[in-house]
């Protein structure tokens, strides 16, 4: 009986393997492919580099090495080439030694050349683009300093090499996610788009439809829908140049427009904005459908297309959606077998790439943008919901410190028979310095407008740019009475709806908040307050007490207070003096049970820098005046606060709102303000004695 030959080749015994990298590092010139050969050797014996490289006696050998092969290499330059007395060096530090193996110190040789080298790796990419890996190969993992980008501590390092043995810094190599998808590194562009993100970049997204009556969505017999454009093209044309007008003079350098919300023509007129001198520097026109050619015979194929423009650019960038949608429409395209990842590479390391609403979704173009190192992502969208998108966008921003802007449209997916609005966030935004990686953008109201994120300080913003239009196909709420359309911002099902609705029983965790006092010349006793950043799940733009849930090293209340005080707003907590607590208040929304906790300062001193994800401003409300919830009457009591950061205060939360009509109840501000304003008991006429944190303890 013959036997067979085997189906897959069996690898060759490793002093074999030894010796074929070293023959091909010692006919190598070039630095980049020499450490790819050392970094393919890692990966087929990383069991033994993972235990070995773990021994320092093993380690110090090979840096020992590594440092002899040192003086032998050629000067660090864009253009380095080994010579024959350099490849030789190389090749004689990987021969056969039965204390040290040769995969350790093809390690510690891959660093060295990744350090020294990694200018002339970049050179080389560039000669290969458009460069288009394959399993094996190398691919270029460039890092820019988030230190010189924004001021939050970035989530992880800003670099990747993590318990890697198939990476350096600069340099990693293509797995089998290159067989699912034409990745392709471009660096056509790469000096137009040095310096697009920094310190002082604003990155917008525009919205301008509120339903999705303002589109057509034709249907053929099959339930396929093509082309899905706007009603009235026109009138699109004229929101969306009013959105990016408004989205530049805030400051933006990056707009990024929803998906399907342009047609081909449309996008086309908008490349006019980047050519301005108060245009954007680079615009993202959404996405179109549309039937077109991959560049080959045959017929045209139906395509999801989005498109960007680059200042100084003529030709724009384009990228076509390979995962079609179901909801709200059944999408028909029909994308190549063999989807495309563009990224388009900068000469100061960003590796940008635009990809089309659910192919964020799609965990193998996830997988494969990760690995080819995507740190900025600008996504046109339109989507029911933004909550399956958070975990891709995490995961980008986890693993590659990305940048990520996703505009969606519209604001209201809702059919005009629904008596409810159904409204999905207007755009979600990662950030390197967001501690939840994440950040949604959900305005109350569903009229058009921007949200804007800053880079430097991961601060969000919504532009509201204009009045509510009428909901095409509904009923508005043009007709209603003032007072009914109060009660409706009030009570209405985006604050209390079916949703927020709890059927069974809600676990409490303990929680406390500060509620700061201090003096004010004029209007007596005055309380300090946060405002909420816009974006938060809870309270969002709100005026609330610096405060938190207790955690288990806290020692009571007191403790939990001025701890979350000092996270959110640098307050050192030797400034206050503690005076007791009001009863516990239960808040089910939140989950907790908020026991209020005094405090007095002659002047709080804040030695640390205020948690901008959390809080947008701090702010003192004189307590003797009523603290206006209502946007028009706060505008009519333009002295009701004084705003530390400049603004004017913004709406209080409900537990606020209650915790201050108690401390003026208790002080019996009408009747005896003098007293009050003081500090003297109303009831006992007596001086408050001060109470440290140490004596309100033992008090307990």
């Amino acid at each position: 009986m013959t036997e067979c030959a085997p189906c897959v080749a069996r690898p060759l015994p490793l002093p074999q393997r030894v010796e074929s990298v070293r023959a091909a590092i010692a006919a190598e010139p070039e630095p980049l492919v020499t450490l790819t050969h050392l970094l393919q050797l890692c990966r087929d014996e990383h069991p033994v580099l993972q235990e070995r490289i773990q021994d320092p006696a093993c380690r110090a050998r090979a840096a020992r090495i590594a440092a002899g092969v040192m003086p032998l290499l050629p000067a660090q330059a864009p253009g380095a080439v080994f010579g024959p007395q350099a490849r030789g060096a190389l090749a004689a530090a990987l021969a056969p030694d039965p204390d040290l193996p040769a995969v350790v110190v093809a390690r510690a040789l891959a660093e060295l050349l990744d350090e020294h080298y990694f200018r002339s790796f970049i050179e080389s990419f560039r000669r290969r683009s458009p460069y288009q890996p394959g399993v094996g190969d190398p691919i270029p993992l460039d890092s820019p300093d988030l230190r010189q980008v924004t001021t939050l501590p970035p989530t992880s390092p800003p670099w990747r090499l993590a318990n890697r043995l198939d990476e350096t810094r600069h340099v990693r190599l293509a797995g089998e996610w290159v067989m699912q998808f034409q990745v392709v590194f471009d660096y056509g562009l790469a000096g137009a788009l040095s310096g697009l993100i920094g310190p002082d970049t604003i990155v917008a997204t525009c919205h301008p439809n509120q339903t999705l009556a303002e589109f057509r969505f034709p249907a053929d017999t099959r339930g396929r829908t093509f082309p899905v454009r706007p009603a009235d093209e026109q009138r699109q044309h004229r929101e969306i140049d009013r959105l990016i007008g408004a989205a530049v003079a805030a400051g933006a350098s990056i707009v990024v427009l929803p998906e399907l919300c342009v047609t081909e023509p449309l996008a086309a007129r908008l490349q006019g904005w980047t050519c301005r001198p108060d245009g954007p520097r680079m615009l993202v026109a959404g996405s179109y459908h549309h039937d077109g050619h991959d560049g080959h015979d045959g017929p045209p194929r139906r395509r999801n297309t989005a498109v960007a423009y680059l200042r100084g650019c003529p030709s724009p960038l384009t990228q076509d959606k390979h995962s079609p949608a179901d909801r709200p429409v059944n999408e028909d395209i029909q994308p190549p077998g063999w989807p495309q990842l563009r990224v388009h590479v900068s000469d100061d390391g960003w590796h940008l790439v635009m990809a089309i609403c659910r192919d964020l979704l799609n965990p193998h173009a996830v997988h494969a943008l990760t690995e080819a190192g995507a740190n900025l992502l600008l996504v046109p969208a339109m989507s029911e919901t933004m909550t399956a998108f958070g975990g891709p966008v995490a995961n980008l921003v986890g693993a590659g410190q990305a940048f990520v802007a996703v505009a969606n449209n519209p604001a209201d997916f809702s059919g005009p028979a629904e008596p409810t609005a159904r409204r999905p966030a207007r755009a979600l935004f990662g950030h390197p310095g967001f501690g939840q990686l994440t950040r949604l953008v959900q305005p109350p109201g569903a009229e058009p407008g921007v949200a804007l994120l800053h880079v430097q300080t991961g601060q969000l913003q919504w532009l509201d740019t204009g009045t509510a239009r009428p909901h095409p196909g509904r009923t508005g709420t043009a007709m209603l009475p003032v007072w009914a359309g109060r009660l409706a911002r009030l009570t209405g099902p985006a604050r209390f709806g079916p949703d927020r609705w709890q059927s069974t029983q809600v676990a409490l965790r303990a929680a406390a908040a500060l509620v700061l006092l201090t003096d004010d010349s004029r209007h007596g006793p005055a309380v300090l307050l946060t405002e909420r950043a816009p974006d938060l799940a809870h309270y969002p733009g709100q005026l609330v007490f610096p405060g938190g849930g207790a955690e288990a090293g806290d020692d009571g209340p007191a403790a939990t207070a001025l701890r979350e005080a000092a996270e959110e707003t640098g307050l050192d907590p030797g400034s206050v003096q503690i005076l007791g607590t009001l009863p516990p208040l239960a808040h089910p929304d939140s989950g907790f049970l908020l026991t209020p906790v005094l405090a007095w300062s002659a002047g709080p001193v804040f030695t640390g820098t205020t948690n901008l994800a959390e809080v947008s401003t701090l702010t003192t409300i004189p307590l003797r005046r009523r603290a206006y919830a209502d946007p028009e009457e706060r505008a009519l009591a333009a002295d009701q606060g004084t705003p530390i950061g400049g603004s004017r205060p913004a709406p209080l939360g409900a537990v606020t709102g209650t915790i201050l009509d108690l401390l003026r109840g208790m002080l019996d501000l009408g009747g005896t303000p003098d007293a009050a304003t003081a500090g003297a008991d109303p009831v006992q006429g007596t001086v408050l004695p001060p109470l440290t944190l140490r004596s309100w303890k033992q008090s307990q």
